[in-house]
Order: C-alpha cells, then sequence, then structure tokens
C-alpha cells in the first residue's frame, strides 16, 4: 500500500462555493438523508485555508443554476472568491432556459476568465443535448475551456441524467475537454467504454472511490469495486482527483485514502492526483 509523501501537492478538481443562500437551500434538502450528514463550513475563506492544510495547491470550485434567472448572478459572485482566493479556479454556470444563455456564457467565459462550465444535470434538470445548450459547447471547444459534468444517475436518478444522451454528446463534440464527476457512477463501466473515441474526455474520482460514500446507496451493486486497478492504470493520463469539499458527509482524507491504497506506481499516483488536473487546466 503507497503512503502520501509528507509533503505531497495536490490539485482538487471537483469542490462546491455557494452564495449562502443557496448553501442553506442545498443543506436543507439533505436534511433526513440516510448517510448525508455534512461537518464542514461554507464559508470561502475558511475552505481555502482547509483545502490548504491538506496540501491543496489549487482547487476548481463552482455552483450551479438550478432553474433559468440565476446564472448570470451566480457568475458574478464565483468571480469574487477567484479573485480572493489565489489558490481557486472558478467554472461559470449556464441554464439553457435563459433568453441571455449565450451572452451569459460569453460573459463567464471572456470577462470573468473562468475556464470553463459546470453543469449538473440531475439538478439543474435538462438534458446534455438539449439543443439549446449546444452552442455553449462550441465555444468551449472554441476556447479551449473545459465542461466538468454530472451525468451518471447517481445518487438520485431522474428523467434528465444517464449515459445515452451525454454519449450522444460526445459523438457531436469528441474533441471537448469533459470531465465527468464521480466516474460517471452508476454508469461508470459505459463511461469507461466510451473513452477510446473522446481523447479529451477525464474522469473524476469523486466519491466514487470512496467506499463508504453514499453515493453508492441504493446503487444496484455500484461500488468502487467498478474501477478496477487496471482500469486506472489504462487510463493514468485521463483520471483526475475531485472531492465534493465541503459537502462530503464524510472525512476529507476518506477521498484521497482509498487510492492510495491502490497498488499504483508512484508516477501514476502523482498523475491522478496532481499531473493530469494540472495539464487540463493548463496551469
Amino acid at each position: 500500500m503507497a503512503v502520501a509523501p509528507a509533503d505531497f501537492r495536490y490539485i482538487d478538481i471537483h469542490t462546491h462555493l455557494h452564495p449562502e443562500w443557496l448553501w442553506a437551500a442545498i443543506r436543507r434538502w439533505f436534511v433526513g438523508r440516510p448517510g448525508w450528514d455534512f461537518r464542514y463550513g461554507t464559508d470561502p475563506e475558511w475552505v481555502g485555508r482547509f483545502l490548504a492544510e491538506q496540501g491543496v495547491e489549487r482547487f476548481v470550485f463552482f455552483s450551479y443554476a438550478h432553474k433559468p434567472g440565476l446564472a448570470r448572478d451566480l457568475n458574478a459572485w464565483l468571480h469574487e472568491p477567484g479573485r480572493r482566493l489565489p489558490a481557486g479556479l472558478p467554472l461559470g454556470t449556464v441554464h439553457p432556459g435563459d433568453p441571455d444563455l449565450l451572452d451569459v456564457a460569453d460573459e463567464a467565459l471572456d470577462r470573468y476568465g473562468f475556464k470553463g462550465f459546470k453543469f449538473h444535470i440531475n439538478v439543474q434538470r435538462f438534458h446534455p443535448d438539449d439543443p439549446r445548450i449546444l452552442p455553449v459547447y462550441e465555444r468551449l471547444i472554441a476556447r479551449g475551456g473545459v465542461l466538468l459534468i454530472h451525468v451518471g444517475s447517481a445518487p438520485w436518478p431522474n428523467q434528465y441524467d444517464g449515459f445515452p444522451r451525454f454519449e450522444r454528446v460526445m459523438t457531436m463534440f469528441p474533441e471537448m475537454k469533459v470531465i465527468v464527476a464521480h466516474m460517471g457512477q452508476w454508469e461508470t463501466r459505459r463511461h469507461l467504454d466510451l473513452m477510446p473515441r473522446c481523447p479529451n474526455m477525464y474522469l473524476d474520482t469523486t466519491a466514487a472511490m470512496a467506499p463508504q460514500s453514499p453515493i453508492f446507496l441504493g446503487g444496484a451493486g455500484a461500488s468502487p469495486a467498478d474501477v478496477t486497478d487496471e482500469d486506472l492504470m489504462r487510463w493514468q493520463d485521463r483520471i483526475v482527483f475531485g472531492s465534493d469539499f465541503p459537502n462530503t458527509p464524510h472525512d476529507y482524507d476518506d477521498e484521497r485514502r482509498p487510492i492510495w491504497e491502490r497498488p499504483l506506481p508512484a508516477s501514476v499516483h502523482r498523475k491522478i492526483f496532481h499531473d493530469n488536473a494540472r495539464r487540463l487546466l493548463g496551469l
């Protein structure tokens, strides 16, 4: 079993920062759901200090517009902690229901200089191949931006998420830089099988490698074993570490330890925890 070097530096590609009103709504939504008991604070400066204490060199953070009319204000809010926290890298949000969708997208990418966008298909309640959102993909490709997308059906499926319509997007835009959150749980194997066709597609480890994560509750047998050591070796250049912090219902280190416990060469651990994200984000 590998042990993290004392001075090891991480890049966490999947964290959350939201305005206080949205944090309150999100935390209320989780109340009473088994396994989803949160212990970490949400103030941006506190989050930044905590992650620095964990050896995190840079962290990608985002919010999401769960309905039309929120994205422009949320992007303006995200820009501020992005300015105050030198280690933080914001991704923007858009919603296809906005009449000014492309203006909002251009403002996020050009005025604020965001690295790309985060979509949470299940929460935002739109299909990834919605015709209204396709021009946003074209903008990302033109600017070399990234899309981090929660498109797997875990942990609570609805009619918007799942694999087939995401595969359709990747067939249309195979060159797009895409990070699939949670390694695509509960459709991890289908996402892994898509990787050879999409040279810029990555998977993030968020919650997918932590056996105690409630993301696996009710998952029809889904578990971290869905991702084998052979998978990690094969795709060692396209796996990136993420944590969901501070919305993790377990210790932060529980996101890292199961990966360190995999019998992988030190060079592969370094790629997963640091180098792949640095290259992808152009840091």
